[in-house]
Order: structure tokens, then sequence, then C-alpha cells
């Protein structure tokens, strides 16, 4: 398995706001839209159907059609960077993930809004339908057909990030810059005081 370093940027709205961004970080971690949709239900009668919604069908259509399915699809796009290549003797270009996250944040320049920073674990092979482990979409190697919006960098966790597994949220303005939020203590960073690094599962053994 493998670790990624993500972003997620979400823009501020009347959905959206200070208090929500303080809740994903304090109390829920990053969910999909398919679980809010269904957060009327209990847990235990939506075991089967959430995973179901997984398939590679599913993560196709929220990787190339979102507008489609934005309002129930299991996955969560986060952006991990990537490199785009522009072909021989022409160096590849790069497109930082915090600055991709700034823009869905900021809608492209018109609105303040949020960025998380978090991790998650990824497969070394395409497994769309399997709960638990996003999937690198960025991967060519994996996922030659998810090449549309590449530069992006996407990697898609499945129905939701854990609020452990989140490590700050942080507030910008339209320019990116950071402004102050209403979260407790002020200031535009809200630190996770429960968040568990990724080294928590690391596959290095120390020596006794």
């Amino acid at each position: 398995m493998l670790i990624n370093w993500c972003y997620k940027g979400i823009a501020e709205s009347a959905d959206f706001d200070d208090a929500m961004a303080e809740r994903v970080v304090m109390e829920t971690g990053l969910m999909s839209k398919w679980i809010t949709a269904h957060s009327g239900l209990s847990l235990a009668s939506v075991q089967g159907p959430q995973q179901t919604a997984l398939s590679a069908f599913a993560l196709d259509d929220h990787v190339n059609d979102y507008d489609a399915v934005k309002d129930f699809t299991p996955y969560i796009s986060l952006g991990a960077g990537c490199m785009e290549y522009q072909g021989p003797g022409v160096p590849p270009v790069p497109f930082p993930a915090l600055a991709t996250a700034a823009e869905f944040a900021t809608t492209w320049g018109t609105t303040s809004g949020y960025v998380f920073s978090l991790w998650v674990v990824t497969s070394p092979q395409e497994a769309s339908d399997l709960p638990g482990l996003a999937e690198e979409v960025r991967n060519l190697r994996l996922f030659s057909h998810f090449h549309y919006y590449h530069h992006e960098g996407e990697i898609a966790a499945k129905l939701y990030v854990p609020r452990r597994q989140v490590e700050c949220v942080f507030k910008v303005d339209a320019l990116g810059n950071p402004i102050a939020a209403s979260w407790t203590g002020g200031g535009s960073v809200l630190d996770n005081p429960e968040f568990v690094g990724p080294n928590a599962i690391s596959n290095v053994i120390a020596a006794l």
C-alpha cells in the first residue's frame, strides 16, 4: 500500500462556511456526496448500498462526468499534484497539488474558501470498488483512460476521509492569501488536535 499526502479545496458558500470547515476537522472528516445524501439512514442500513455504489463505472463518471453525478457520487476528489508530459525533449510541466486545491477553494479566483491537508492510503493496483483505499487516478499506468483532467493530479477517496487523517484546514481569500476565520482562536489555520500522522501505519519497523 502507498500513502499519499493530498489537499482538498472547497469554496466558501451558504452551504459551506467556517463552521462547516471546522466541523470537518473536529468531528466528521470529509464526506462524499453519497454519504451526505443518505445521512438520515442508520449506519447499519447503508453498509451494503454504500459499498455497492463503488465501481469502475462510478469512478469513471466521477472523474469524467462529474456534473452528472455530483449530488450522489461516493468518491471525493483530492489533489496530490502531477507532472504533465509535453513530448520528447521537452521538460514536463509541474502542477502542484496546493495550487490546484487553491483554485478549487477560490473557484478560480472569485471567492474565499478552504484548503484541507490530509493523507490517504492507496493501492498499487486499481481497486475502484474496494472501500477503505483511495484510487490514484493521476497514475496513468493504472488509469490511462482517466486522463482528461490529469493535470489536476487527482486521487479519489471513497465514501469518506476519517477526521484523524485530516491534519488541518486553512482559509484563503479569492487571491489565495490566508485570511482570519471564525473558528476558535481565530487566525487562518485550524489544526486537528487528534490528527494521527501516516507514520502510524508505516512499514518501517524499528529494531528492538
